[in-house]
């Protein structure tokens, strides 16, 4: 299916969920459905780099998100949450890198002030060509099987420490799969963040939060630069800000920073057979993003928005520095 499609179906399913909207005003109903589609332009789509013949490929896509929400939340006088969400990303030109993402999210209150929640996600594929940064030999585009499927499970609890304020905690553990041929980057990983959001004034709200995750990879020999070994274990950590503010009674913006480094942990220097680990030994990159968007209601349930993103990354090695602009329209539906 191409990605025309997709947006064209995903469009017909809003269009045709506004009927059953005209029985389901109630704010108060237990029940919930949002969908959308967005279409994005990234101008760093593919980015890998060919070492043998020094060549860098940066190629920028259309990418189309038609996405689901559906949320259930009990009447109870502690309620019940249950919150299940699909996004496929399809690219138009590069399908090598089309995944979807699926979520299943169990949030209990345990008292009038605080909450837990269960997490998981679910990839079945994503293409990890970014880390491998190595072209399929002949190609400019890596093999599909650089591949990983992920499973995270996250367990969270938030508090809201004063009427203005509310403090969360989240634990995560998960295990990325690799094909076969790359089982050597097969990961387990685990983590942690904490986050603050506060009310600034009614309508404004300011979120800060910080995060350490730390991914330790099987090894083996690296599938492009055999005999060479290959260990992608890292540490990391990141701080983020985000500001969401009502501008006017249908107008909304939200702005996000963000800031990520990264320290990959092998000992398999150039003194190690073979050569060690020329992708990953002494590697350290640093991320910076920064994200802003409107959103604007048309009229309930419908709302568009649009976005732009730039995401920069710094490294020791040179073949992993780049800059990348995203920029996304899209048609939100509620109900």
């Amino acid at each position: 299916m191409t990605a025309r499609a997709v947006a064209t179906a995903g469009l017909a399913v809003i269009l045709a969920m506004s009927a059953a909207a005209q029985a389901a005003e109630d704010v108060n109903r237990p029940f919930h459905v949002e969908a959308g589609v967005e279409e994005k332009y990234d101008d760093l789509a593919i980015y890998v780099v060919d070492q043998t013949a020094s060549k860098t490929y940066k190629n920028g896509d259309w990418i189309t998100e038609p996405y689901l929400t559906l949320s259930y939340r009990s009447a109870a006088r502690l309620p019940t949450k249950l919150v299940f969400d699909f996004t496929a990303d399809i690219y138009a030109k590069y399908s090598i890198q089309d995944y979807e993402t699926l979520r299943f999210l169990i949030r209990q209150a345990v008292d009038d002030k605080t909450a837990v929640a269960v997490k998981y996600t679910f990839i079945p594929y994503i293409f990890f060509g970014d880390d491998v940064v190595q072209a399929a030999p002949g190609s400019s585009v890596p093999a599909r099987e650089q591949s990983h499927q992920i499973h995270i499970v996250q367990a969270a609890v938030d508090r809201e420490v004063t009427p203005v304020l509310v403090l969360s905690a989240t634990a995560k553990y998960g295990v990325r799969n690799a094909q076969p041929a790359f089982s050597y980057r097969d990961f387990t990983l685990w983590g942690g963040s904490i986050e603050g959001a506060y009310r600034l004034m009614p309508a404004t709200r300011l979120t800060l939060g910080s995060s350490y995750e730390r991914d330790d990879a099987r090894g083996g020999t690296n599938a492009f630069t055999a005999p060479a070994p290959d260990d992608a274990t890292y540490e990391q950590a990141s701080a983020y800000a985000g500001l969401t503010h009502v501008i006017a009674e249908r107008w909304l913006f939200k702005g996000e920073y963000a800031y990520r480094w990264r320290d990959y942990t092998t000992g398999l220097g150039p003194t190690s057979p073979n050569g060690g680990d020329t992708l990953h030994y002494g590697r350290r990159d640093s991320l910076n993003s920064l994200l802003v968007r409107i959103t604007y209601q048309l009229a309930p349930p419908f709302y568009v928005k649009a976005g732009y993103e730039s995401i920069w990354r710094d490294s020791t090695k040179s073949y992993a520095r780049y800059h990348e602009n995203i920029y996304s329209v899209g048609l939100h539906y509620r109900f």
